[in-house]
């Protein structure tokens, strides 16, 4: 039974002013919540109708709550945080909060790389055969602005889906979400620079099936070992010899057509299969839209442009992990455009198993020397601080058929907004340097 409920008339604190968490408070004040927002940087000053609210510092004020809802952005170990842990305040996540005001069925997905391509994917597929979805959570839409437009829709509101990428930081305060499918795609060490050690952030992704019941269904990479116990229906799942293995049986899906290639894509492509059987989906009509999908930018985007060279925009890949997903999709002959922040204290030196594909590493950025001091042994290695300049000569280095393949490994905030920018950035580069020709 959930002792937070009902909301109406509670005080309700709201830590943090970004999307999710004005998000949760407008669905709290319209489910009759007296809602208070905490912002500590007065830069995000915003002005909700019929809320109080308060920027530039977190006032006692906040303390007069019943319970608070945070946002992910905001560390566990920020002074705010212990002093409402101190005061026995409850503290909840965004998603947990969403998920009281919502009966439809919820697909919920983590883990450390593929995650948004992923959801996109079976989101697309659930749509394309007629299925009413939200798609949201960590991929740009809060799970709460999807359940309050649920709650406004005249529509239906049985046979819904909820779809939602889920970070570690959501799960970090869960007290009853329950996913009917809950994903864990894969965990490799990230934001380690956030969480204790790797065991913790493992063990805060597992968070994900803490509800679960016999009713539930958890899909799991079967690479991933723990000694935890599901009370859910588990399937587990992995990539051999280009096969996709779903509990030790092989599945045959003809996805000849797919513009989605690599292990990487292909582990995406049996979560999203398997999600689809469970679901009710044809066959036919998954794979019509498995065949149709366009892969998203920044992830081994390849760069639309006439050259005897290939260029790929993998900025997305911010962890090493992810960047050896990349290495792993290309032959031969690339020149490795690596750099920004390691959040991860990440181990270069299993690059080195890749000695013979890498032609030439490109550093850049904060962590450059660093990521070199580990790959010494590597003969090629150019080193700049600007981002701008390693790229213009990975062009100059580069011959016809290299594949010239940004993938950083690292975050892109010493330089950039995000990934993003960083990779339109470097396309853009790309492109003017072919217009000049």
């Amino acid at each position: 039974m959930n002792h937070f409920l009902p909301i109406n008339n509670k005080k309700i604190g709201i830590l943090g002013a970004g999307k999710s968490g004005l998000a949760a408070a407008e669905l709290a004040y319209k489910l009759g919540a007296n809602v208070f927002i905490s912002d500590f940087n007065k830069q995000n000053k915003v002005i909700l109708k019929g809320i109080k609210s308060e920027f530039g510092n977190h006032s006692n004020k906040i303390m007069d709550s019943d319970f608070i809802i945070k946002s992910p952005g905001i560390s566990r170990k920020s002074k705010i945080i212990k002093t409402i842990l101190d005061s026995s305040i409850p503290i909840v996540s965004e998603l947990e909060f969403a998920s009281w005001f919502t009966k439809s069925f919820i697909i919920a997905l983590t883990g450390t790389n593929g995650k948004t391509t992923t959801v996109e994917l079976i989101n697309k597929i659930l749509n394309d055969y007629g299925l009413k979805t939200f798609l949201g959570g960590n991929i740009g839409t809060p799970f709460s602005m999807n359940v309050l437009k649920e709650l406004n829709s005249k529509s239906s509101k049985e046979n819904n889906f909820h779809i939602l990428e889920v970070s570690s930081f959501q799960l970090e305060d869960i007290k009853y979400f329950k996913p009917n499918i809950a994903i864990i795609l894969n965990i490799s060490p990230d934001h380690l620079d956030r969480y204790d050690s790797f065991l913790d952030y493992y063990n805060t992704k597992l968070n994900i099936t803490k509800n679960q019941d016999k009713n539930c269904h958890v899909i799991i990479n079967k690479h991933i070992t723990t000694n935890k116990k599901y009370h859910s229906n588990v399937i587990k799942f992995c990539i051999s010899n280009n096969k996709i293995i779903i509990n030790k049986l092989e599945k045959s899906i003809n996805i000849e057509k797919t513009k989605l290639f690599g292990k990487h894509n292909y582990e995406n492509i049996a979560v999203a299969s398997i999600v689809s059987d469970l679901c009710g989906i044809k066959e036919k009509s998954m794979i019509n839209t498995i065949n149709n999908f366009i892969p998203l930018p920044h992830r081994l985007e390849k760069i639309n442009i006439q050259s005897n060279k290939n260029y790929y925009n993998d900025s997305k890949a911010t962890n090493l992990s992810s960047t050896i997903a990349a290495l792993e999709c290309i032959d031969s002959n690339i020149i490795l455009i690596l750099g920004g922040i390691d959040k991860n204290n990440d181990d270069f030196r299993g690059l080195k198993k890749y000695k013979n594909k890498i032609k030439n590493i490109l550093l850049y950025g904060e962590s450059r020397n660093k990521i070199k001091n580990q790959i010494n042994s590597f003969s090629n290695i150019f080193i700049f601080k600007n981002f701008k300049n390693a790229i213009k000569k990975s062009i100059q280095l580069s011959v016809p058929q290299d594949n010239i393949l940004l993938s950083p490994a690292c975050a892109s905030f010493d330089q950039f907004k995000n990934y993003k920018e960083r990779g339109n950035y470097f396309k853009e580069i790309i492109l003017n340097n072919y217009a000049t020709k």
